[in-house]
């Protein structure tokens, strides 16, 4: 399991603060949201804050893992003056499960804005992989060794931060497919699984087309 961040928050009327604490690392300062950017943020899925010198962008949808439900993912640029017209900073992602997260604002607000805590997710993985193909993988699933060079390309592709499914369907050429990508927040890439090489097909291999 990956390391996982401590995110402090307080909610009061209007506005939300966040803040981190991991090893290693204590965000420099709270960073303040607004009530209606995240109101925003539920009808368009996707906001860019920023506060003081800091900015983050939030993105909401259903996480990368079964079970899960939606996901808050905040990317934190957190940033300090650090003098003679310079800044200096760090980067910083976390995830949260939206519906901890709505309960755990509602917490702080009855507490009077009180900073409660909650722990973030590790939202690593490749994301599910879908087969829609009928007849080309078929064909693969025939031939042992475009079976192995076909399982090492899913193994070493799609570990895209964000991607919840790649869907894949057959293509016009032979042995090959077209892939679909499903992201927290909509649709994603497209392009073609394409066997190069086929004279031989000890010597030929895969490659991504987008």
């Amino acid at each position: 399991m990956g390391q996982r961040t401590m995110v402090k928050l307080s909610a009061s009327d209007g506005c939300v603060f966040l803040w981190t604490v991991s090893r290693g690392f204590r965000s420099p300062h709270r960073f303040g949201i607004s009530d209606r950017k995240l109101q925003v943020l539920e009808d368009k899925s996707h906001i860019i804050v920023s506060d003081i010198h800091s900015f983050a962008e939030l993105q909401l949808g259903r996480s990368v893992k079964e079970g899960n439900g939606d996901m808050l993912t905040v990317d934190f640029t957190w940033l300090s003056d650090s003098g003679f017209r310079r800044v200096a900073g760090r980067e910083e992602t976390i995830h949260l499960p939206y519906r901890q997260f709505q309960e755990k604002l509602e917490e702080s607000r009855k507490l009077g804005g009180t900073g409660v805590g909650m722990l973030s997710v590790n939202e690593k993985g490749t994301p599910r992989i879908e087969f829609q193909s009928r007849k080309n993988l078929r064909e693969v699933a025939e031939r042992k060794v475009l079976r192995k060079k076909l399982g090492r390309f899913l193994n070493n592709h799609f570990s895209w931060k964000g991607s919840r499914r790649i869907v894949v369907y057959d293509d016009f050429v032979p042995y090959s497919f077209f892939f679909r990508e499903e992201r927290l927040n909509g649709n994603g890439i497209c392009g073609g699984i394409i066997l190069h090489g086929q004279d031989d097909l000890k010597k030929a291999s895969y490659g991504m087309h987008t």
